[in-house]
C-alpha cells in the first residue's frame, strides 16, 4: 500500500461524530416532539466553554451565524419526516431563552425535566432536541480559504415516561487544510478537495448522525 492509500486508510478512523443509545430492545415510542435547536450562546452568554444543559458534556463554543438553529431544525425535521414513520409534533412555542433559563439558573436536571414536562403536555412518548455551539462560516473560496468551516452541536433523545436518554449524538468539527492535518486526506478528497461551507459540514454531520437514529 502506498503512502496515498494508508493516509486515506487512517483517515476513515478520524470521526468527529460521537453517538450514544440505549439498546434496541430497550426502545418502543411512536411519538415524537421535537423542540427546536438553540443556540448555545444564548445558554452561556459566549462564554469559551459551555456545558449541555441536558448531558452536562462541554463543548468549545463560538460564533453561532444567525439562522443556524433554524437550519439544523428544519433539516432535522425533513429527516425525520422522510426516512421514519415516528408521528412527528413540533414544539413551535419553543425560544433559545426558554431552554437558556434552565441552563443558567437550574441544574441541568431541572432543564430535563422542563423537556419531559413539553412532551406531556403534548401526549409524546419521547422529545427530541438539540444545541448549536459552534457555527461559524468559512472565510475566503472553495479551493483557497483563509479561515475553513467550524461547527458544532449535540441532539438528545428523551424518555417521557421517566426522564431517561434513549439515544443522544454529538458532532464537533472544524475543517482543517490539507497541509495542517494529512491524516484526513480522504475526508478532504470527498468534499472534492475544498473547503466547504458551515451549511454543508453541518449536513454531512446530520447525515452520520441520523444513520444510527432509532428506526421506526
Amino acid at each position: 500500500m502506498g503512502l496515498f492509500g494508508l493516509l486515506v486508510l487512517l483517515s476513515g478512523c478520524q470521526t468527529p461524530v460521537y453517538v450514544s443509545e440505549t439498546p434496541s430492545e430497550l426502545v418502543k415510542f411512536k411519538k415524537i416532539l421535537f423542540v427546536p435547536f438553540s443556540d448555545a450562546n444564548n445558554i452561556s452568554g459566549f462564554a469559551t466553554d459551555t456545558r449541555c444543559p441536558v448531558c452536562g458534556r462541554v463543548f468549545v463554543t463560538g460564533e453561532v451565524a444567525e439562522g443556524a438553529a433554524d437550519f439544523l431544525s428544519n433539516q432535522s425535521v425533513s429527516w425525520l419526516k422522510g426516512h421514519t414513520g415516528y408521528h412527528l409534533v413540533i414544539d413551535r412555542r419553543q425560544t433559545s431563552s426558554t431552554v437558556s433559563l434552565h441552563a443558567v439558573d437550574q441544574a441541568a436536571g431541572d432543564a430535563r425535566k422542563s423537556l419531559v414536562d413539553k412532551g406531556r403536555e403534548n401526549d409524546a412518548d419521547v422529545v427530541l432536541t438539540g444545541f448549536v455551539y459552534r457555527f461559524r462560516e468559512r472565510v475566503g473560496k472553495g479551493y483557497g480559504a483563509e479561515s475553513p468551516a467550524s461547527v458544532a452541536f449535540g441532539m438528545h433523545l428523551i424518555r417521557v415516561t421517566d426522564g431517561g436518554t434513549i439515544w443522544s449524538a454529538h458532532f464537533d468539527e472544524t475543517q482543517q487544510s490539507l497541509g495542517e492535518i494529512l491524516f484526513q486526506l480522504g475526508t478532504f478528497i470527498s468534499r472534492g478537495g475544498r473547503w466547504v461551507t458551515a451549511e454543508e459540514l453541518a449536513l454531512s454531520g446530520l447525515k452520520k448522525i441520523f444513520e444510527k437514529f432509532p428506526k421506526s
